[in-house]
């Protein structure tokens, strides 16, 4: 399974990295804990499991940085979860990962983070990471000013 946290570089100790992520979750016995720095928002994703989540992470944070708009929204769904990123100009808010086995449950949890940062979705382009459904963009343009796909290879991938 996938666990991981953020810690601001200014923070992190690369021998006390297992005792950061223990202090958020808990850990298996044995399990191996990495770390990656995420430069755009001098942040170290500090993580146990599968290098591929950690990438898809590392991707969806960069993504965020590069996004011109004041409220940036990025989400992944799919595997069973929602990957949501929110930033405020520079100022890194949120980067959390949520069960969802549905697009209604994915919704509750992006409109939940967006309602604790108190950005407005009407004014809130979303852009979603990844392969996502039809139905779920058209339900998101309901409530967003607007909602684009971000590519994840080719030329103009993130």
């Amino acid at each position: 399974m996938f666990k991981y946290t953020l810690v601001p570089k200014e923070f992190f100790s690369e021998g006390y990295a297992a005792g950061f992520l223990a202090s958020v979750t808990s850990l298996e016995e044995g399990s191996s804990v990495k770390n990656k720095e995420l430069p755009a928002y001098k942040a170290v994703l500090v993580y146990t499991g599968e290098d591929s989540r950690a990438l898809e992470i590392e991707r969806i944070v960069d993504a965020l940085s590069r996004i011109d708009k004041y409220n940036k929204v990025v989400v992944n769904i799919g595997g069973g979860v929602v990957d949501i990123a929110l930033a405020e100009g520079r100022k890194l808010l949120l980067v959390n990962t949520f069960p969802a086995a549905d697009d209604v449950t994915a919704q509750y949890f992006i409109f939940a983070a967006l309602r604790q940062f108190q950005i407005n979705p009407e004014v809130t382009t979303v852009y979603l990471y990844g392969e996502s459904s039809d139905s779920i963009k058209e339900d998101l343009f309901r409530y967003f000013y607007s909602v684009e796909s971000l590519p994840v290879s080719g030329p103009f991938a993130v």
